[in-house]
């Protein structure tokens, strides 16, 4: 117990708040507990609204919302890019990936006498938009194709089975039954990865194949959603200064009002359970006054030997400090446990703390110590501008 002692001859205040708080163990466990529900309910909304946001900011970035897509526009002299737009495209939005397509229709053979429209892509390599999910990307894919997985188990293809495609038919209408025709044959190379992304065309050419070389749509694939929306204000910037040359669509705007929405929810709910504090608090300054009251003569002895007013302020402030801690340390075990739980449900990993995420949590901790201190300054001011004689007095 020498360490005790030593503590106790360096930090007086200390020792002598951490006893007055166990002389009174319900009424400071009452008050330690309400600190630690405000805790746990400031930082289990913050950090677990932080872990469901990312988890859809994820979800939507999954669908397309770090791409830029182009198209011509009504004041573009062809209604096609070609290679000297690719030139510019590539010169003004730098290091991001700049993928050329052109989508076209064509007939899916699936037994003689019927077929069925499907969208085709011709690109030079769908792995810069899309992942793999079986087979392999061909090194020279002529006469080849790569299906797309909703296809793919649709029509019950894998990667070595060939599919029969066809120019449209002229005949109008609904009709899947129509005259049998030759169409030509390609071996299924790949099927991509199940994906979550609007508008995945089901058929994937090569762009050779393409007429003309012409490109109907260009996607600038990049890292972030800040990162598109950087290279979407720089192609307006290029393109169209006086004339629509080019169309630009992009899901940043959409981003940043999900971001809007998220973050006044959170914000709100965030202050309601601060609401929670707001209650410790009242708790805690109703705890000090009894304190106060009940201990008036041992103040007033201490006064008499020598403490002064700050010393009195000092201690009974270290011990709302320590019941504000208590109540702290249990509340961020428990709201820490809460958002690994959020975390594992929404992100899928339970230790994937976000900055916002530990923000909210350090922020819930500091805010229940400072509750504590707030409620104790009343009843310390009180205490120590009793006067000695009329504390002894009773």
């Amino acid at each position: 117990m020498s360490w005790f002692y030593r503590v106790a001859g360096r930090f007086p205040t200390l020792v002598i708040a951490r006893r007055n708080v166990s002389r009174a163990k319900v009424r400071s466990a009452l008050a330690a507990a309400a600190i630690l529900i405000g805790v746990v309910a400031i930082g289990t909304i913050g950090a677990g609204g932080a872990a469901f946001k990312q988890s859809q900011l994820n979800s939507i970035q999954s669908q397309g919302a770090t791409n830029v897509f182009l198209s011509p526009g009504p004041d573009k002299d062809q209604a096609y890019f070609d290679r000297e737009d690719l030139v510019q495209i590539e010169e003004t939005v730098g290091p991001a990936g700049v993928v050329a397509t052109k989508s076209s229709s064509m007939e899916f053979v699936e037994r003689p006498g019927r077929r069925r429209s499907v969208s085709v892509t011709y690109v030079d390599d769908p792995r810069l938009l899309y992942d793999i999910g079986a087979g392999e990307f061909p090194t020279n894919w002529r006469q080849r194709a790569i299906v797309s997985n909703d296809f793919a188990a649709e029509h019950g293809i894998r990667p070595g089975d060939r599919i029969k495609l066809a120019p449209e038919s002229e005949v109008e209408g609904e009709g899947d039954e129509t005259a049998p025709g030759s169409g030509e044959a390609y071996r299924v190379a790949a099927v991509l990865a199940p994906t979550q992304a609007f508008g995945v065309d089901e058929v994937f050419l090569p762009l050779e194949q393409a007429e003309n070389r012409q490109y109907s749509q260009v996607r600038i694939t990049t890292d972030s959603v800040d990162r598109a929306e950087l290279v979407a204000e720089a192609l307006r910037e290029e393109f169209n200064g006086r004339e629509n040359r080019v169309l630009v669509f992009e899901l940043t705007s959409l981003v940043r009002l999900f971001k809007t929405i998220v973050n006044g929810i959170n914000a709100f709910l965030v202050g309601l359970g601060s609401l929670s504090l707001l209650v410790a608090g009242v708790s805690i300054a109703n705890t000090m006054l009894m304190a106060v009251i009940k201990r008036r003569e041992e103040i007033g002895v201490l006064r008499s030997v020598g403490y002064t007013k700050r010393d009195i302020v000092r201690i009974l402030l270290a011990e709302a400090a320590l019941l504000g801690a208590i109540g702290a340390t249990g509340g961020i075990v428990l709201a820490l446990a809460a958002t690994m739980v959020a975390n594992a449900v929404f992100l899928g990993d339970p230790l994937a703390f976000s900055r916002t995420a530990l923000l909210y949590l350090a922020g819930a901790v500091a805010f229940g110590v400072v509750t504590s201190l707030l409620a104790g300054a009343y009843p310390a001011w009180r205490a120590a501008n009793d006067r000695p004689v009329d504390a002894l007095r009773g």
